[in-house]
């Protein structure tokens, strides 16, 4: 049985279930472009700045529905959330994830080794299910991972411990056997509310140790930092 080791933390554990940005993508290089480009399609010029502003403060842990709704809620009333949405989805055609998808340093390296060592893995994301398989065809890791959770295949996104109980169902692993690895007190509090084994926290997205480190069995810098016992 696989042994999980992050920093002075040991734990045994079947699957591990990952966030996506800024635990194993490069959150910024991908989503700055994105809200930029949302902004400029939603708002007129004088508005632009402080949408884009809203966005990117709400993005980490923000649903793209939440995201929707907090833009009409900030453009109101001169626009509906219909032209919003549509704003969103002409951005997101013209912006070439592609080009702007990339792991974050010694993701990929570290998924193979967690492979090899026998745990199962998983993401649970509030991307899009789509764009977390994107995300896994870009970086060259299709096939790494078993269940794949967005957002739009659970009733509650997180902090509510949907996501991580469809991974563990998919993957046939109690959650005592499951360890969350994210770098948003929402991705600790969901692993808590999931029952799992440990919470690990990373500092490679958007959370700091101020925020993690109350919530986190263990801190580490990166996914790359994650070692099999």
């Amino acid at each position: 049985m696989p042994l999980l080791c992050a920093g002075g933390l040991v734990v045994e554990a079947d699957l591990i279930v990952f966030d996506k940005d800024g635990v194993l993508l490069d959150f910024h290089r991908l989503w700055a472009p994105i809200t930029t480009a949302r902004a400029a399609a939603c708002a007129p010029p004088e508005q632009v700045p402080g949408l884009q502003a809203l966005l990117t403060r709400i993005l980490p842990g923000a649903s793209r529905d939440e995201a929707l709704a907090a833009a009409a809620a900030f453009l109101a009333p001169g626009c509906s959330l219909a032209q919003v949405r549509s704003g969103f989805e002409t951005a997101d055609r013209l912006v070439d994830r592609a080009a702007h998808t990339h792991p974050l340093p010694g993701v990929v390296a570290a998924v193979g080794r967690l492979r090899a060592a026998g745990f199962r893995l998983a993401i649970a994301t509030t991307d899009q299910t789509a764009g977390a398989a994107h995300f896994l065809r870009v970086a060259g890791l299709a096939g790494q991972f078993g269940p794949v959770v967005g957002v739009d295949r659970v009733a509650a996104s997180k902090p509510a411990p949907d996501m991580v109980a469809l991974c563990c169902a998919e993957a046939g692993v109690d959650p005592a056997r499951a360890v969350v690895v994210g770098d948003l007190d929402l991705d600790l509090q969901m692993g808590r509310a999931a029952g799992v084994a440990a919470v690990i926290g990373v500092l490679s997205g958007v959370g700091d140790a101020a925020s993690l480190g109350p919530l986190a069995d263990a801190l580490v810098a990166s996914v790359a930092d994650l070692r099999a016992g």
